[in-house]
């Protein structure tokens, strides 16, 4: 199977909070796509932006990556399959996985379902705030 003939249909795939949550999404498609297993999260019912903000620090999977810095005026430098941590004022955090050939984004949200966007309509979309990190 090809690139495109993986991320082609899944295009529109709903979002569910049990099973095809952000983190779920960016875990299919790093495995899938770059052969990354990355761990199971058990995300509780009563899911709070502090409980999101300090799973994401202290999980121990977050010392496996490390940060990419950007170029100028926001240039993307990191690698093909990098992870995206995302911020946004209504979300603390989402994340998605950088496709440096298609130049997107590709993720799964509540409103649209499994998206690929570029970093600008990322950003004029309200996620102000993107941090990018490749496996060390």
């Amino acid at each position: 199977m090809t690139r495109s003939e993986f991320l082609a249909p899944l295009i529109g795939s709903p979002w569910s909070w049990q099973s095809q949550n952000c983190w779920d999404f960016a875990a299919h498609v790093q495995r899938e796509l770059f052969g990354r297993t990355l761990p199971q999260v058990v995300v509780p019912g009563d899911l709070s932006k502090r409980w999101v903000l300090e799973a994401i620090d202290a999980h121990p999977e977050r010392a496996l990556w490390q940060e990419v810095a950007q170029g100028p005026q926001g240039l993307v430098r990191a690698s093909d399959g990098a992870l995206v941590l995302m911020a946004h004022l209504r979300m603390p955090a989402h994340i998605g996985v950088w496709l440096q050939p298609e130049a997107r984004v590709i993720h799964c949200s509540e409103q649209h379902g499994v998206c690929c966007e570029t970093v600008l309509a990322l950003k004029q979309m309200g996620w102000r705030k993107m941090t990018f990190y490749e496996p060390k």
